[in-house]
């Protein structure tokens, strides 16, 4: 299967899951309004299903791309699991959000520290200060 094709059966597939939460909530309301479908807002909603429906897309895109989908079923389940496919994969790859620290550089082993005596002063004597 070709990437793109994945990609559609993935947009397909997070399109049904978006539109059967729609149901849901419709459903769950005495009053619906098509103006505030959501308490953020009409654009808050499009922005939200769009990129819920967007990721399902990729991430079979990129699975079929990778030779791991064979078929339209496999792209579109990949569309509506998208969101769990993705967590489990982060929880694959930890993040280091310590930046400064994450671009350190290790240690040069070749460096080795100056040998101290019993008492971890320097070797060569004298109190470690300078005069």
């Amino acid at each position: 299967m070709q990437w793109w094709q994945a990609a559609l059966w993935g947009l397909a597939g997070g399109v049904c899951v978006e539109a059967l939460e729609l149901y849901a909530h419709i459903r769950s309301r005495r009053r619906w309004s098509w103006r505030r479908p959501i308490p953020q807002g009409m654009a808050a909603f499009w922005v939200s299903v769009l990129i819920r429906v967007g990721v399902g897309g990729v991430v079979a895109a990129a699975m079929a791309h990778d030779g791991q989908v064979a078929g339209a079923v496999a792209a579109f389940g990949l569309g509506v699991a998208a969101p769990l496919v993705i967590e489990k994969l982060a929880r694959l790859v930890p993040l280091n959000l310590d930046v400064p620290a994450a671009l350190e550089l290790p240690p040069d082993p070749a460096a080795t520290p100056a040998p101290t005596g019993q008492s971890g002063q320097p070797a060569a004597g004298g109190s470690g200060n300078a005069p």
